[in-house]
């Protein structure tokens, strides 16, 4: 377990995720889509582990507040899609998103995997520290 993922996996995960961002950027966006941004951008948070450098936060959670934008507008019906000055955001999290799973350990990767499903099963509205996100009642 101390191995790196294999190079097939990263390339297929950095695929998937480069992808989401690929639909949300040509309004092919969707609910789907948005959930595949949201894991990469909360993995990518608990790949980085405890010492998350602060200008990785910074990123974290400016992305997290896009995507955040992007949800509240789909719920009022509009298009699953991100407004143009957000990609780039977006691009940096994927980008050190593959930086990462290219170089953690398996081990690492799939204790941030459980990490995730652990959240997703909580009632938080967001994992980083200092989120401005406010979970909606049910």
């Amino acid at each position: 377990m101390l191995l790196p993922l294999t190079a097939a996996a990263v390339r297929s995960i950095s695929l998937e995720n480069h992808l989401a961002l690929a639909a949300m950027r040509s309004g092919n966006g969707t609910s789907d889509t948005m959930v595949s941004l949201l894991r990469v951008l909360y993995m990518t948070y608990f790949l980085c582990g405890k010492d998350c450098p602060e200008q990785d936060l910074a990123l974290f959670l400016s992305a997290e507040l896009a995507l955040d934008e992007s949800i509240r507008a789909a719920t009022m019906g509009l298009d699953w899609q991100l407004r143009a000055e957000q990609i780039p955001l977006i691009e940096q999290v994927l980008m050190r998103a593959d930086e990462l799973i290219a170089s953690v350990p398996k081990f690492r990767y799939v204790e941030a995997w459980k990490q995730l499903e652990s959240f997703s099963r909580s009632d938080r509205a967001s994992v980083l520290p200092g989120s401005q996100l406010k979970m909606v009642s049910k």
